[in-house]
């Protein structure tokens, strides 16, 4: 089961969540004014037991943003007149 705590909780009660994710596997969703902005959850939720993958699978999730990055470097480029 998930619990949902709030940055202020999550803040005061770190050290602990960090354990009960570790140990206990439990996962946490952290909210800031009333809106959900983070998790926790145990590495091998997300990366099974190859974390030494971690940047190669970055990299593929932001795959989706290759368009809007390279419009962004040319406007970058554009405005400073190097285009």
């Amino acid at each position: 089961m998930e619990e949902t705590c709030t940055l202020t909780e999550a803040k005061a009660k770190f050290s602990e969540l960090i354990s009960r994710v570790q140990f206990k596997k439990e996962r946490f969703t952290i909210t800031r004014k009333g809106k959900a902005v983070a998790i926790l959850l145990p590495i091998n939720d997300t990366f099974g037991n190859r974390q030494e993958a971690g940047l190669i699978r970055a990299k593929g999730a932001l795959k989706r943003f290759d368009a809007e990055m390279d419009e962004l470097v040319e406007t970058i480029y554009h405005n400073r007149g190097f285009n």
